[in-house]
């Protein structure tokens, strides 16, 4: 080594300066490739995690921001589905509905002769319930009737309607009618049966 020192003390001040420029370069040349090129591919990676975890922030800020808004767009939702449960509701409750039936009836001012439920059919997400009925009464109490059905809460729809043996009773002209009424429930495949 002593020998390689006094060679280069021996050469021109150019040659040395050379040298030492050569030996400046190696060394930073090293140094770069053995330990700033990892860090700077450490400080790219952490950068780019960053740009992540800023961007999730930026929208978990954003759901924060809009909570407010989203409940209350939940609260509007749910309410909506019980009003909708209401027309279509889970359970059978036929006889709610048979009361609801029998007072229209009685205040549209008919004679009820009959109320039969008939057996549940699956349509797929719903079921529907036929109600053969047969009541009596003017033309006028009948319409009446049938206007007050479709003014419910729970869907009932009427059909088949057959009006019959009109007789004078008094000064009206009463008619016999039949009809179906078939109401739905809503069926709840992970629940599963009826209710």
């Amino acid at each position: 080594m002593e020998q390689l020192i006094e060679r280069v003390n021996k050469l021109a001040t150019p040659a040395k300066a050379g040298i030492i420029a050569a030996i400046l370069l190696l060394l930073t040349g090293g140094n770069y490739f053995f330990f700033i090129q990892d860090l700077e591919t450490q400080i790219e990676g952490i950068k780019a995690e960053q740009l992540n975890k800023d961007r999730t922030l930026a929208e978990k800020q954003a759901i924060a921001d809009n909570l407010s808004e989203r409940r209350k767009e939940m609260d509007a939702l749910e309410q909506r589905f019980q009003e909708a449960l209401t027309q279509l509701p889970e359970k059978k409750d036929i006889e709610e509905l048979l009361s609801q039936l029998n007072d229209v009836g009685k205040k549209s001012g008919l004679e009820i002769g009959r109320v039969t439920p008939g057996g549940e059919a699956s349509q797929g997400f719903y079921s529907a319930i036929p109600i053969s009925m047969a009541v009596a009464g003017n033309y006028h109490e009948i319409a009446t009737f049938l206007q007050e059905i479709a003014g419910l809460r729970r869907i009932v729809n009427v059909s088949g309607l057959r009006l019959s043996n009109p007789t004078l009773r008094g000064d009206k002209v009463m008619l016999n009618s039949e009809f179906m009424a078939t109401t739905f429930r809503f069926n709840d495949a992970t629940k599963g049966g009826a209710k």
